[in-house]
């Protein structure tokens, strides 16, 4: 049991010498001419950014600026500091040309494309805005011509089509 703890010993000095890199240990002198690998440059602290003198007020709270590239800026204030983002426009919008109504009688279904999928709802045709009833008139053209005292398409009579 000594043995093993002299051994164990004798390891735990040797290695410290070893760390320490005085060479002792290996017999080996250290070489004061040996050059350490070189750590690469630091890169240079970014630069906090500022809102510049000539940047235009938004009703936001935001700026507006164009800067000497003709690119586009808006910069805002944040708790944790100014930020700038590039001025992409206003987004597209979602509107009628993109959802589709489809006529049910007494329902109408819409469909929308969204990024998770298409989106389903149905309305009753007497809760339709008049954006809604615009989308399923165009959308669902009338087969019916409209009865002269209701204003309404006629769907008692049969389609009277050509060559009937």
């Amino acid at each position: 049991m000594k043995n093993v703890i002299a051994i164990l010993v004798l390891f735990a000095v040797s290695g410290s010498l070893m760390a320490a890199g005085d060479g002792q240990a290996t017999g080996k002198k250290s070489s004061k001419t040996a050059t350490a690998p070189k750590a690469p440059p630091k890169p240079a602290a970014p630069q906090p950014v500022t809102i510049p003198k000539d940047a235009v007020p938004m009703s936001n709270g935001a700026y507006s600026y164009t800067d000497s590239k003709g690119k586009k800026w808006i910069y805002t204030n944040t708790p944790f500091g100014i930020s700038r983002v590039e001025d992409m426009g206003p987004p597209p919008a979602a509107g009628p040309e993109l959802t589709k109504a489809i006529d049910k009688g007494e329902v109408v279904r819409f469909e929308r494309p969204s990024p998770f999928g298409t989106m389903t709802w149905e309305k009753k045709k007497t809760e339709l805005t008049d954006e809604e009833r615009q989308m399923v008139e165009a959308q669902n053209p009338s087969t019916h011509p409209p009865d002269a005292q209701t204003g309404e398409p006629d769907t008692a009579k049969p389609d009277a089509g050509p060559g009937k």
